[in-house]
């Protein structure tokens, strides 16, 4: 059985008899007194190895294990243990050195298949891993452990649906297998069968309740079912079983920010920090936390910690936080995000495309727009009417959802309307949507996503179109090299910026931003007292999130309150407990905490009736509003900002120039502040520049559909113009149409 082919001795019989009773280190023992008295003693070396290996000392295994195999060189079993030996001593390519040899004896070990699968698996050797578990599974098809261990190495190859498969078919052998139920679960979330999850989770559950892992994924999948209540009660448990998970602490922190609890998720990001006092993303999510709850004087100390991570390399999230940083610049953003897209791009290659169509050839340029915002949202609001306005004799159009949820209602029916193909991507793996995007055979891919909100990076990584561009959806350089071009104009992306974005800068004549100008104009305008408005101050309004107000910022407002009585700042509601701090902070300065009015969220066509109640809408930096901006705008309400130095503080400022109206465009805190007194303070000024915006609102180039999608058609043609002559990317100016409503002729490069 352990490779001597001799009658063993009484004591190699006993030591082998202890050994299967499940006491291996009295099994030791007698090992060594064997080959201290028989040193040819190939089973004895070969089950002492064993012994080792159990006990987790491969290094101490390992010398027996090589005395075995001097004694006996084609023993398979011995060859077998010794590549598990160097696997666990981070030998992985001498390990599958010795599978190999062993395979070469006697290729129809199944369990030799099973053990090599497993080291190429701790390699990263995924493709390699799964052909070495179908080996040992076409061998003997009842090794569960096989199938599950295939099942994760499927996995990390983003092949969910595989990997279904694959715990599928262990459970028909082991039902009793808690591991293949929760690793079953764990590939349902991916694909977005959440209740199937769940209720994989309950099976797992019921086998071990002592696993405190399987407690966290059922709290993190009744989340996304919309049950964060239930799963606190989850994250509880697992408490109970080992307080001291990290990621725990921070899944608890997410629950209660989702039932507005927000001063206890800010405990337990706390207590997460306590356990991993040096992980940037629990920082990170403190750092955003704090934020939306106005406690500035905690980010005193946790702006420059992770303002200093960021410059040091250490990256572990997206960089969406860091916009509304109010120390960093626009070469940390570039850094963050270059950071974090080395962790997405990690070992993964670009995709293999099908030779597309001579480059050259007249024909409709094939454009995807990649986004998990094509519902009810902002972004939509924004450009559903450009796709609508594609010129389809010239461009065939394709909208690839990846927001993780079926959707549905009139917005979701417009935009599937609006593309010649919709097609929904959220129940596939990232592998799996590249692949079906390649088969598209796209020119040029838009992603209209970046790192917000269910973003998919891994997908645009992998490259599945020749030409990709970022745009609208995240306002900041994406740092990733995959995506060739960013969009752009004078303002957001001036001359001379080129070195603080990893992609190519594309310039539109007038606006970066899109515009519905089919959007509609609002509901029956509100009286001031349903608004809780006073009835004759002035009233300076802000409604962007309250993640983008900074102190600073605040003080500006607060000296402006100070200086026109009667006035209030009307906010947008966010929580009672931001609602309080911003009372305090304004009471701290010296101000009433009731003239701070919020508003509370409204569907979209009476929000923008809202804002006519408002006088003047102060924009923030250094996270200016982009839609919330154009919805001001569209509803007639003058936005004053103040010039940042990145793309996301230069938003407002695009769509100011475009309506013609620079001088409420400001240099610095100083001109901000100055120019909000001074409209504040005469009426006539203000009442001069709501008339000019209202006649500019149908005119203006910020407001005209059609317009904006034939220059953002000219900038396709162009960098479609680059590739077909074998040009790399460039910066590109694309120019303004002679006379609006003219269709744009052919660019070169």
């Amino acid at each position: 059985m352990f490779g001597h082919r001799a009658t063993p001795a009484p004591q190699m019989a006993q030591a082998v008899q202890l050994f299967e009773r499940g006491q291996p280190a009295q099994a030791a023992v007698l090992c060594r007194q064997i080959v201290e008295a028989q040193p040819g003693h190939a089973g004895a070396w070969q089950l002492l190895g064993i012994t080792q290996i159990m006990a987790g000392q491969p290094g101490e295994a390992e010398p027996a294990l090589r005395q075995a195999l001097a004694l006996d060189e084609r023993n398979t079993r011995t060859l077998c243990l010794l590549g598990v030996a160097c696997s666990q001593q981070d030998r992985a390519d001498e390990a599958i050195a010795f599978f190999d040899r062993a395979l070469a004896l006697d290729p129809n070990q199944p369990g030799i298949w099973y053990d090599r699968g497993n080291t190429l698996y701790a390699l990263g050797r995924d493709d390699e891993a799964v052909q070495s578990f179908d080996r040992a599974l076409k061998l003997e098809p009842r090794l569960a452990d096989a199938w599950l261990n295939r099942g994760h190495a499927l996995l990390r190859l983003e092949r969910p649906q595989q990997a279904i498969a694959s715990y599928e078919s262990g459970l028909d052998l082991a039902p009793g297998h808690a591991k293949l139920w929760s690793s079953l679960a764990e590939a349902l979330v991916l694909v977005h069968r959440m209740p199937d999850a769940l209720a994989c989770l309950e099976k797992a559950l019921a086998i071990d309740d002592g696993n405190a892992d399987v407690w966290i994924s059922m709290g993190d999948v009744l989340r996304v079912l919309g049950r964060s209540d239930l799963a606190l009660e989850r994250y509880d448990k697992a408490l109970q079983l080992n307080p001291g998970i990290p990621h725990l602490w921070t899944h608890r922190a997410l629950a209660f920010k989702e039932l507005r609890r927000l001063d206890e998720s800010v405990e337990a990001l706390k207590r997460a920090r306590e356990l991993a006092p040096g992980d940037l993303a629990i920082a990170y999510i403190l750092m955003s936390q704090l934020q939306h709850l106005a406690r500035w004087h905690e980010l005193e100390a946790l702006w420059p910690e992770v303002l200093q991570h960021v410059r040091s390399g250490d990256f572990a999230q997206d960089s969406f936080a860091m916009l509304s940083h109010p120390h960093a610049t626009a070469h940390d953003l570039l850094l963050a995000g270059a950071g974090y897209a080395a962790l997405v791009r990690g070992g993964t290659t670009p995709v293999q495309r099908a030779p597309a169509a001579n480059a050259s050839a007249p024909r409709r340029l094939r454009v995807g727009y990649l986004s998990a915002d094509f519902r009810d949202h902002p972004l939509s609001l924004l450009m559903v009417g450009v796709f609508e306005a594609h010129d389809k004799t010239r461009f065939e159009t394709f909208g690839l959802s990846i927001y993780p949820q079926p959707v549905a209602g009139p917005m979701r029916t417009r935009l599937q309307g609006a593309f010649d193909q919709f097609i929904d991507l959220h129940a596939v793996g990232n592998a799996e949507a590249v692949a079906r995007i390649a088969q598209l055979q796209l020119d040029i891919l838009v992603d209209l996503t970046g790192y917000t909100s269910f973003c998919r990076p891994g997908i645009v990584v992998r490259r599945p179109a020749p030409i990709q561009v970022s745009y609208l959806g995240f306002p900041a350089t994406t740092g990733m090299a995959e995506i060739d071009y960013i969009l752009g104009d004078r303002w957001v992306t001036p001359p001379g910026s080129a070195s603080e974005f990893s992609e190519k800068i594309i310039r539109l004549p007038e606006s970066f931003q899109a515009n519905d100008d089919q959007r509609p104009g609002g509901a029956e305008t509100p009286s001031r007292q349903e608004l809780g408005l006073p009835e004759h101050g002035f009233v300076f309004c802000c409604h962007n999130n309250i993640y983008k107000i900074n102190p600073g910022m605040f003080d500006i407002w607060m000296r402006l309150l100070a200086q026109v009585p009667g006035s209030v700042l009307w906010l947008v509601a966010d929580s009672p407990e931001t609602d309080a701090n911003l009372r305090r902070q304004a009471e701290a300065r010296g101000v009433a905490g009731e003239r701070l009015v919020f508003a509370r969220r409204a569907p979209y066509v009476k929000y923008l009736a809202q804002y006519r109640q408002a006088d003047l809408f102060l924009d923030t930096l250094p996270f200016n509003a982009g839609t919330t901006a154009s919805d001001a705008l569209w509803a007639g309400l003058p936005v004053l900002t103040q010039l940042g130095h990145s793309f996301a503080g230069r938003m407002a400022a695009s769509l100011l120039d475009a309506l013609g109206l620079p001088e409420l465009i400001t240099r610095d805190a100083a001109a901000y502040e100055q120019m909000a007194l001074k409209l504040a303070t005469t009426p006539e000024l203000l009442r001069e520049l709501r008339e000019r915006l209202e006649r500019h609102r149908a005119t203006s180039p910020l407001f005209n559909t059609a317009r904006f999608t034939r220059h953002l058609e000219r900038a396709y043609e162009m960098i479609w113009a680059r590739h077909a002559q074998g040009l790399s990317p460039a910066e590109i100016d694309v120019p303004a149409l002679e006379v609006p409503g003219l269709s744009a002729a052919p660019a070169s490069p």
